[in-house]
C-alpha cells in the first residue's frame, strides 16, 4: 500500500452542517431553559435564543432536524444584528441546505462577519477566496485571510496557509514556509498539520528525509484521533519503513481508520444494524406492524422502517423516506448517528426534500394523536 498522498485541507462546505460543529455554543440538551421557554424567548426578540432555535433545527437536536426552519431564525437574528447567526445563515446558503444555494450572498455576509474578526467567517472566507466560491478567485487574498484566521486562534487557517507553501499553489512551493504554518497550526492542537509534518519528514520535503520522525509525527496524530495518520502510519508498519516490518499492526491501523471515519452510535436503546437484520428476517416479521408503530410516533419502529427503506428490504430502495424516518427517530432518542451517516450519500436536493417529508410526516403523526 502506498503511503497516502497529502490531504489538501480546505472549508469547502463539504460535510452536512460542518460549520455547526465548529461553532461553539451552549448546546440545547445542556441548558437549564427548556426548548419551548427558549421558543418563547425567542418570539419575544432574544437574540441568543433565536441562535439556540435555529441551531436546534440545524442540528436535530430534542426535534426533527429542518434546515428551513434553521434558515428563518437564523435570518431573524441576523436582522437583529447578530455576527454569529450571519455566519451560520451564510453556512447554510453556501450548500444550499434549506434555501436556495446563495454563493454570492453567502460570501457577502462571511465578509462582513470576517470585517468584524469572526475567527471562523474569516477562515471560510479564505477557502472561497482559494476556490472562486461566490468571488473571484485570489490565492493572495486566501494567504492574508488564512494567517489573520490564524491569529485569531483558527489552527485549520495555519494549516491551510501551510498547504498552499507546500504544494506551489500560493507561488513556487516553499517547504520552509509549509513546516512553519505546520508546526504553528500543531501547537494549536490542528493533529492535520501534524500528519502534513510528518508527510514532509517521509519525503524529505524541507528537511532531511527522516522516516523514524516521520512514523513519531504520525502516531502523534493517531493518538490524537487522525485517520489519515492511521493510514499513513499503517503504510509505514506495511513497508518497514521507520518502523519494524509489521503487518498485523498495519492491518490494526487500517481497520481503525475504518471504524474512525464512521459515526459512532450512542446508547439510545435504538436497535443496531445488526438486529434490524434479525428482526426482518425473522418468520414473524410484520412490516405493516412496524409502519403502524412508526405511524404512532414510536421511535424504534421509526428507525427500523428508515433502514427498510435505506436498504431496499421489502421496498424500493428510497433514501428520502430513509433519512424523513430517521429524522424522526432522531428526534426522540437524540440518535442521529445513523441519519447523519446516510446524509453523506445524498445530495443537497434530496436532504432538503427528506425534511420536508419528516416535517409532514411529523404533523400527519401529531394529528393522529
Amino acid at each position: 500500500k502506498l503511503i497516502s498522498m497529502l490531504k489538501i485541507h480546505r472549508h469547502l462546505f463539504i460535510g452536512i452542517v460542518a460549520l455547526s460543529l465548529l461553532l461553539s455554543s451552549q448546546a440545547l440538551s445542556q441548558s437549564d431553559i427548556s426548548l419551548e421557554s427558549r421558543r418563547q424567548m425567542a418570539d419575544s426578540g432574544n437574540i441568543e435564543a433565536m441562535i439556540e432555535m435555529g441551531q436546534a433545527y440545524e442540528t436535530g437536536q430534542s426535534l426533527a432536524q429542518d434546515y428551513s426552519i434553521a434558515v428563518e431564525w437564523y435570518e431573524k437574528a441576523t436582522l437583529s444584528g447578530s455576527v454569529e447567526a450571519q455566519v451560520r445563515l451564510a453556512s447554510l446558503l453556501a450548500e444550499g441546505l434549506g434555501t436556495d444555494r446563495d454563493l454570492n450572498r453567502a460570501f457577502g455576509l462571511f465578509q462582513s462577519a470576517a470585517d468584524q474578526k469572526h475567527p471562523h467567517a474569516t477562515l471560510i472566507l479564505g477557502t472561497m477566496y482559494e476556490k472562486g466560491l461566490g468571488t473571484d478567485i485570489s490565492l493572495t487574498k486566501a494567504a492574508q485571510l488564512y494567517e489573520i484566521a490564524a491569529d485569531l486562534g483558527m489552527a485549520e487557517g495555519a494549516t491551510n496557509l501551510g498547504v498552499l507553501h507546500q504544494t506551489g499553489i500560493l507561488s513556487d512551493s516553499s517547504f520552509e514556509q509549509a513546516k512553519y504554518w505546520y508546526e504553528r497550526g500543531g501547537e494549536m492542537g490542528d493533529v492535520r498539520a501534524v500528519n502534513n509534518l510528518g508527510v514532509m519528514n517521509l519525503r524529505g520535503e524541507g528537511v532531511e528525509k527522516n522516516p523514524q520522525r516521520a512514523a513519531e509525527l504520525f502516531q502523534i496524530a493517531v493518538d490524537n484521533g487522525s485517520t489519515e495518520a492511521m493510514n499513513n502510519l499503517g503504510s509505514l508498519y506495511e513497508s518497514a519503513l521507520g518502523v519494524p516490518l509489521d503487518e498485523a499492526k498495519a492491518q490494526e491501523l487500517y481497520a481503525r481508520a475504518t471504524e474512525n471515519s464512521r459515526r459512532r452510535r450512542t446508547s439510545t436503546g435504538l436497535p443496531a444494524a445488526e438486529e434490524i437484520v434479525e428482526i426482518v428476517q425473522a418468520e414473524n416479521f410484520d412490516r405493516k406492524a412496524i409502519q403502524r408503530e412508526a405511524n404512532a410516533g414510536d421511535a424504534a419502529s421509526q428507525h427500523i422502517l428508515g433502514y427498510l427503506h435505506m436498504n431496499g428490504w421489502g421496498t424500493p430502495q428510497d433514501y428520502v423516506s430513509a433519512y424523513a424516518w430517521f429524522n424522526l427517530s432522531a428526534a426522540e432518542s437524540n440518535d442521529a448517528s445513523t441519519r447523519d451517516t446516510l446524509a453523506k450519500r445524498m445530495t443537497v436536493s434530496q436532504i432538503n426534500a427528506a425534511q420536508t417529508l419528516s416535517r409532514q410526516l411529523s404533523e400527519t403523526i401529531a394529528a393522529s394523536d
